[in-house]
C-alpha cells in the first residue's frame, strides 16, 4: 500500500475521539521469542500464528503450549486455528486441550459453495466452547478470492451462534491490503454492523502504519498486524522497534 491516497477509501478525521475508544494491538507470532519481542515492543494481545501455512495458520501445539505457559498471564493470548473446511480432520484442534489460550480463530475460505457451512460452523463453536474458549468470526475482505461468504453472512452466523468477536482480514495476503477490497465506508458499514451484533472487532489484513488514516475512527477494538512488525516479508522475524513504530503510529492516528 502507498502511502498516498488509496481508491475507493475517505480518509477519516480524528478530531473529537475520545481516547477510551483507542484500538489495542494486536500482534500474530509464531513461537515464544516473537511473543517476548512483541510484549517488549508495547503489543497488548499475542496471536498465535504461522504465516508459512496461510491467512490463519496454525502454530504446533507444543509452541503454542510453551507461549501459553509464558505469556497467558500477562497478556490476553490467542490462536488461529485454519479454515473450517479442514477443521474435521486438522491437527489445530489439539490447541483446543491448551490452558492459556482464551480466544481462537477460524477462517471460512471455500465455504461460500457449502449449503451446511453455518451448521459446521455451529458444530465447531460447540466444540470450542467446550473448550472454555471463545470463537472468532473471519470475515474475509477479499471473499471472491477466498471463496467465502459475505461478512453480512459471517456476522449473522457468528450472532445466532453467541459469538464475541468478529475478524476482518485478507485471505490471499498477496492481493492487497484490506483497504484494497473494502472501501473505508464499505469497513466502516460491517464495524457498524458487527458492533450492533454484539461483536467486539479486529481489523487486520496487510495494514501498514500509512493505513491508519483509513480506517474508520470509531468501531474498532484491536487493530492485528504482523508483516507491518516482521524484518521484511511476514514470514520472517518480529521486530521490536517495528511493533514499537506501529504503536507510536497508533497513537498518532488516534491521540494527535
Amino acid at each position: 500500500m502507498s502511502t498516498g491516497t488509496i481508491s475507493g477509501c475517505t480518509e477519516f478525521s480524528t478530531k473529537s475521539r475520545a481516547v477510551s475508544s483507542v484500538p489495542k494491538l494486536l500482534v500474530s507470532v509464531r513461537d515464544v521469542r516473537e511473543a517476548e519481542i512483541a510484549l517488549e515492543g508495547g503489543a497488548d494481545w499475542i496471536d498465535l500464528k504461522e504465516p508459512l501455512e496461510g491467512a490463519l495458520g496454525a502454530v504446533e501445539a507444543n509452541v503454542a503450549r510453551q507461549v501459553a505457559e509464558r505469556i497467558a498471564q500477562r497478556k490476553p493470548l490467542s490462536a488461529a486455528l485454519g479454515e473450517l473446511i479442514d477443521w474435521p480432520t486438522s491437527n489445530a484442534q489439539k490447541l483446543l486441550e491448551i490452558e492459556g489460550i482464551g480466544v481462537v480463530k477460524l477462517g471460512l475460505a471455500g465455504c461460500a459453495a457449502m449449503q451446511d457451512w453455518q451448521g459446521r460452523w455451529q458444530s465447531a463453536a460447540e466444540s470450542v466452547s467446550n473448550s472454555q474458549k471463545s470463537l472468532v468470526a473471519v470475515a474475509y475482505a477479499d471473499w471472491r478470492l477466498a471463496q467465502a461468504p459475505l461478512p453480512q453472512e459471517v456476522i449473522a452466523c457468528s450472532q445466532a451462534n453467541g459469538g464475541k468477536y468478529l475478524l476482518i482480514d485478507t485471505f490471499a495476503k498477496q492481493a492487497g491490503s484490506v483497504l484494497d477490497h473494502c472501501s473505508g465506508e464499505e469497513l466502516r458499514a460491517f464495524l457498524q454492523l458487527a458492533k450492533s451484533a454484539g461483536l467486539q472487532t479486529v481489523v487486520a489484513g496487510s495494514l501498514l502504519p500509512a493505513s491508519l488514516a483509513w480506517l474508520p475512527p470509531t468501531g474498532i477494538d484491536l487493530v492485528a498486524v504482523r508483516g507491518a512488525v516482521c524484518e521484511g516479508e511476514r514470514t520472517e522475524a518480529v521486530s521490536r522497534e517495528l511493533v514499537k513504530g506501529f504503536r507510536a503510529a497508533m497513537a498518532h492516528r488516534w491521540l494527535e
